[in-house]
Order: structure tokens, then C-alpha cells, then sequence
């Protein structure tokens, strides 16, 4: 039996509005009456799938920075990492651009060198506001120890970057094209399936008794640790290619699984 569902936000259980639709809040609860744990997992903070969940008064397992960070329902920290010092410099320096946006993140807030109209047209896909520290780098190890180091530019120029920096730093780093236009930067190790596994220990589950279902590249280590995997149909080819089926929402995938219960029992 599935026993665990764990869903992606962005593009998958979450509205491009920021919201969860009715009838995918309504399938998680009905999940959760069946008795299958649910987890949300994320590119965003802990902070914001905090806000969700209690925007649809309900509590959930979390992870959260595609895999830094991961808290169960009852807000037990099972697992949490940034970058070291050294490292985040000289990501930072490497990253910045005056053709492109970098934040850089810590386990509950996003922050900015500087802010300007672009920043604010972020936020408005985010739940809390973007932050401004002035000489950034100084900062890290004392106000700040970042976990992620987003940039957002161009899709093609994203790619490129992501080839060119894990050239110089994979020993050292992950990445993800989380969005069409956002890269994702990560401490080495860093991953939702990664994170997941942290997760199935704690819960003393194994992968074949759980669903996942999200939506773009940093979802595909989660599909890969289990087969009970569900790509949404709006996601890239390449990222469908990884899952075992295609599906319209989360509460479709959560109907199938809870049939495949049934199925079992």
C-alpha cells in the first residue's frame, strides 16, 4: 500500500495565483482519512508551505529549498543545510549580473542586494517580502547562512549557466531548473529525493510505499526513488520521461492512489 503522497507546490498543487484549488485541498485531507501521510516539497522556504497549509487548515510533512530543509507534521526538524562560508562567496560573486536577478536564501527568508521594480514584481509570486542586504557577502556567516542561491534570467542563458557552473563547482553544489527562467543553486546532496529518504526513515516507510507527483526538473530524484511517480501534464517532455504517468492535477493522482490502495487491501 502507498502510504506516503508527497506533492510539488509550484505548477502542481499550487495555482499560479497562489492558491490550492478546492478539489486538490479536498484530496489531500482524503488522503490523510485513508490513512497515507502527505508531504509537500519545494523549492520555496518553509516559511511559505507553512502559509499554505494553513491557508487550507490542514499540517503536512515539509520540505522545503528542493530538498535543504525537512520538518514533519509535528515541526520536528529531521534535517537542515547552507552552504559553507567560503563557498557562498564565491557562488554570490560568480552569480551576479546587472542582466539578471540573484537572491539568496536562508531557511525562512529571501534576500536581494538591492531592491528595485523587478524585485517587487517577484514578490508578488511569493507570500513574504524579498529583503535587501546591502553588501550581501559580508553578511554570510553572521546575519545570513545561505541554503540556496537562486538566479533568475533568461531560459536558454539559465541552461548555460547551470553548465558553465557545474563545471567550475559540481564537486561542491547541486542544481536545478526549477522554472523555465529560475536556477537553483544547493548545497552538494541536496535534493527532494534526497530529502524524501531522510523522511521514509523517519517514518520507517519504503520507497515503493510512496507517490510523489510534481511538474519540473528538480521533481525528476523524487520520481527516480520510487515507482509510483505522476508527472503533471503540463510539464516539459524531458521531465515527464521520468515519471511512471501523466496526470492533470494533484487530485487525480491521489484518486488513482487511493484506488490502488483499495486494490491491495
Amino acid at each position: 500500500m502507498i502510504k506516503l503522497f508527497v506533492s510539488d507546490l509550484d505548477g502542481t498543487l499550487l495555482h499560479e495565483e497562489k492558491y490550492v484549488e478546492q478539489h486538490n485541498a479536498d484530496a489531500l485531507s482524503e488522503l490523510q482519512r485513508q490513512g497515507v501521510e502527505v508531504c509537500l516539497a519545494s523549492g520555496r522556504m518553509d516559511t511559505e508551505i507553512l502559509k499554505i497549509s494553513t491557508d487550507i487548515n490542514n499540517t503536512f510533512h515539509r520540505i522545503s529549498q528542493n530538498g535543504g530543509f525537512v520538518w514533519t507534521k509535528e515541526n520536528q526538524e529531521l534535517h537542515g543545510k547552507v552552504f559553507e562560508d567560503d563557498l557562498a562567496v564565491k557562488l554570490y560573486k560568480k552569480m551576479i549580473d546587472p542582466n539578471r536577478i540573484t537572491l539568496v536564501c536562508s531557511n525562512d527568508t529571501n534576500y536581494v542586494e538591492q531592491r528595485n521594480e523587478i524585485i517587487e514584481a517577484i514578490e508578488t509570486h511569493m507570500f513574504f517580502p524579498i529583503e535587501e542586504q546591502i553588501k550581501m557577502t559580508d553578511s554570510f556567516g553572521h546575519a545570513l547562512s545561505p541554503s540556496k542561491i537562486t538566479v533568475l534570467g533568461n531560459h536558454d542563458e539559465m541552461v548555460a549557466l547551470q553548465k558553465e557552473v557545474n563545471e567550475e563547482f559540481g564537486d561542491y553544489i547541486d542544481t536545478y531548473i526549477s522554472a523555465k527562467q529560475c536556477l537553483d543553486i544547493m548545497p552538494k546532496h541536496i535534493s527532494k529525493g534526497n530529502a524524501i529518504e531522510i523522511l521514509l526513515n523517519h517514518l520507517q516507510l519504503k520507497p515503493e510505499e510512496i507517490a510523489c507527483v510534481g511538474d519540473s526538473f528538480n521533481d525528476i530524484p523524487m520520481f527516480q526513488l520510487t515507482p509510483n511517480s505522476f508527472a503533471m501534464a503540463t510539464a516539459p517532455e524531458a521531465v515527464q520521461r521520468h515519471a511512471s504517468a501523466v496526470v492533470s492535477s494533484v487530485s487525480e493522482a491521489a484518486r488513482i492512489v487511493l484506488e490502488k490502495n483499495k486494490q491491495t487491501t
